[in-house]
């Protein structure tokens, strides 16, 4: 018997355009990169098409596999399977559904598969979540590629939950004060990266925030200082909400996105912390990542301190 798991994509994308970069060979061998995956036969560059085929050469669980997939269904924009042709799988189909709802695109993918090696419960215990995880890097790609990764969404009050996505979700909230004073106060400070310097970070540039702005924050960790290279994404200045989230750039410990907002709701003034964290892409940090998971949780109790008035002796 075949194992089998879904798994759904929201994004606010026209349909044939997410249908479309779904079928780009460059784009998927992107997103594998970790896997050293590459196209060597048949179709290896640009998009593949009804009656095509690819083959790939990738390393998992430490060996390298060779696969030829051949394109069998497809109706565009709404559905195409490719399914193994020759491989290391039994049985290996990937079906992928992209429907209308609303503003957005909502990819299904559904994979079906049976290994020769792992018996039915190793098949769900290792391979379907190893298989899950190489399929929400791949759909995190695509979303990326396509500029319609939602991030952290500093501008929205409920930030709605994404499975799809391989990154570490965490949302926690503080009050920090009541009233006018308090909020002019602390939306001077959110924006000027207060939470991050009296958190104990250095910031090479405490100037007020703005969109696509690169600089260093600073940290010492166990007597090492460690350079964190950032992006600012969004910056949001309204009645009631006013914060920013910045994104890693190459060189960080982790890959992901973090934001800080301050928000108003009859009086009382909050501090709302929201990120996305996944093992960076260069060593030593990667192996590290457990130890640096631990600091981050530190790091946001202080956060949640941060904007805080100073307590009057």
């Amino acid at each position: 018997m075949a194992s089998s798991f879904s798994l759904v994509t929201r994004a606010r994308l026209p349909v044939a355009e997410l249908f479309d970069v779904s079928l780009s060979i460059d784009e998927h061998v992107a997103s594998m990169a970790k896997s050293g995956e590459r196209a060597i036969g048949g179709v290896t560059r640009g998009s593949i098409a009804l009656g095509e085929s690819v083959t790939w050469r990738a390393r998992h669980f430490g060996i390298w596999f060779t696969m030829t997939s051949r394109i069998t269904s497809l109706q565009r924009p709404d559905r195409f399977v490719d399914e193994q042709v020759r491989g290391p799988f039994r049985t290996f189909r990937h079906e992928h559904v992209f429907t209308g709802d609303g503003n957005e695109t909502v990819m299904t993918d559904t994979l079906t598969i049976g290994s020769p090696i792992f018996g039915r419960l190793a098949e769900r215990v290792v391979l379907v979540p190893y298989l899950r995880r190489l399929i929400q890097q791949r759909n995190h790609h695509l979303l990326t590629a396509l500029n319609a990764n939602a991030g952290t969404n500093p501008d929205l009050p409920t930030w709605p939950a994404d499975g799809s996505t391989h990154f570490r979700r965490s949302e926690v909230t503080a009050l920090i004060g009541h009233g006018d004073h308090a909020w002019e106060r602390a939306t001077r400070d959110v924006l000027r990266w207060a939470v991050k310097t009296r958190s104990g970070f250095a910031v090479d540039d405490t100037r007020k925030v703005t969109p696509g702005s690169e600089l260093t924050v600073t940290a010492r960790i166990a007597g090492v200082t460690v350079r964190e290279p950032v992006r600012v994404e969004t910056v949001v200045e309204s009645d009631t909400r006013v914060g920013f989230s910045y994104r890693t750039r190459p060189g960080h410990p982790v890959s992901g996105e973090e934001a800080f907002i301050v928000q108003r709701d009859e009086g009382k003034v909050s501090l709302t912390v929201r990120s996305l964290t996944a093992p960076g892409d260069e060593q030593p940090w990667r192996s590290l990542y457990p130890l640096l998971r631990i600091a981050q949780i530190i790091a946001r109790r202080r956060y949640l301190r941060a904007l805080r008035p100073p307590v009057e002796h």
